[in-house]
């Protein structure tokens, strides 16, 4: 599994459900962070990432989280 931010566009906010209740009913994913409703962290596999992209991707976005180090 791997960890994806997924965040309401904010142009539809307040018109649309909040990704947090968007991914609320959805298989295969597991909420890791939902302090912020339009910004939540998720894990999920590549597979589910890749569905939601396609059935969410006119109201939110789907994006992997990227780390980086400063070592």
């Amino acid at each position: 599994m791997r960890r994806y931010l997924v965040t309401t566009r904010r142009s539809d906010r307040g018109s649309v459900l909040s990704a947090r209740d968007a991914l609320a009913a959805e298989p295969g994913v597991t909420l890791v962070n939902s302090d912020d409703p339009h910004m939540v962290t998720i894990d999920a596999t590549e597979d589910v990432a890749n569905r939601l992209r396609d059935k969410l991707h006119q109201t939110y976005f789907v994006e992997p989280e990227i780390r980086r180090s400063l070592d």
